[in-house]
């Protein structure tokens, strides 16, 4: 099968890098601002200018956090011969665009629980079809901070992966049904990958005027790993001991279970919590690289199962399926990412 993911390598100033990213993928991002196009008017009745306009209101919020990032997007825009506030808007899109959120299973892998005592982080990610074909691999280097690899959606500057100091990260959507204006959870990762330890990781999160919602799985080399629920307004963290612990679409910290709305929208999240927590308690002690590719591949309460595919009775634009799965190899600084569903057995391997 040929490689649907688009390896990427940019380097230099913030603004150098962007304009090579945006060259490279010029493709990738017409694509992909095309179905974001299509998606604003279906789901949240927002016409594409409205939202490249209302993108422009982050902007203090993303200059303040992370000063490159905007230089960054400029540079993204003129290489792709794009608008800048449509880059803007892709990176803002999850806040500007509460109305059809993405889900995923994800699990972080103490060393205790791995076969080869390191520690795992491994993720589906699930949205629509088409999103696939606006998939690239980042690698960047933005020296003095670390090397980024990262699997994110063409235009975007933060996504899922693994920096130079071995800390990865990933994402569950989680959702209370509000925001407001700060950063975006898009920007939020670009922070996270930028540390070099887990507690800047969780200040990178905390210390922000946060847009959103979500659950970053987040986890180092040295054998910590985390998942970590934020709202606007407070932030909670659950470490692994020697357990292997399981996210999917719903809150699980006492502090947000209350006000959770997006369980309604995904009812499925519980059964596929409920199968990646029952996988892992099974291997405790023997997950290897094999195992949690069989594990992310689960089909029980298909086509809503962690390996999820799309039901031709839902909606055209609410065929959700697995676009891809990751498994980050913290100590390796290495990658793995399924080209399509887990259980098509087509895995990939990027390291740094």
């Amino acid at each position: 099968m040929t490689q649907i993911f688009q390896h990427i390598r940019v380097d230099g100033a913030p603004y150098l890098r962007g304009r090579q990213y945006g060259h490279s993928a010029s493709e990738k991002i017409g694509h992909c601002l095309r179905l974001y196009r299509e998606l604003f008017e279906a789901y949240a009745s927002m016409r594409w200018e409205e939202a490249a306009g209302k993108a422009l209101l982050f902007e203090p919020f993303i200059k303040e956090y992370l000063p490159d990032a905007t230089e960054e997007m400029r540079g993204l825009a003129e290489g792709a011969g794009v608008d800048y506030r449509d880059i803007l808007a892709l990176n803002c899109r999850s806040e500007l665009m509460f109305a059809l959120p993405d889900g995923c299973t994800s699990a972080v892998i103490p060393p205790a629980a791995s076969a080869d005592g390191k520690p795992y982080l491994a993720q589906t990610w699930d949205w629509l079809k088409p999103a696939k074909d606006s998939c690239v691999v980042l690698e960047l280097r933005q020296e003095p901070l670390p090397t980024v690899l990262m699997v994110c959606e063409a235009g975007f500057i933060g996504g899922k992966g693994v920096n130079s100091a071995g800390l990865g990260c990933g994402l569950n959507a989680l959702g209370i049904g509000r925001g407001r204006l700060g950063v975006p959870l898009h920007v939020l990762y670009r922070g996270i990958m930028n540390s070099v330890k887990i507690s800047d990781a969780i200040e990178a999160v905390s210390g922000a005027a946060r847009a959103g919602c979500g659950n970053f799985l987040i986890g180092a080399a040295d054998g910590l790993v985390m998942h970590l629920e934020f709202t606007p307004e407070n932030f909670d963290v659950r470490m692994a001991d020697k357990q292997a612990l399981a996210h999917a679409n719903h809150y699980l910290s006492p502090l947000f279970m209350g006000q959770d709305t997006l369980k309604g929208m995904f009812p499925c999240s519980f059964p596929r919590l409920h199968r990646m927590s029952a996988r892992l308690d099974e291997e405790q002690g023997r997950l290897s690289k094999e195992l949690l590719w069989d594990i992310l591949a689960d089909h029980v309460n298909f086509p809503d199962s962690v390996c999820n595919h799309e039901d031709p009775r839902d909606a055209r634009w609410s065929r959700y399926c697995t676009v891809y799965a990751l498994l980050i190899d913290l100590a390796g600084r290495t990658l793995w990412v399924s080209q399509g569903n887990p259980c098509e057995k087509n895995w990939i391997c990027f390291g740094l």
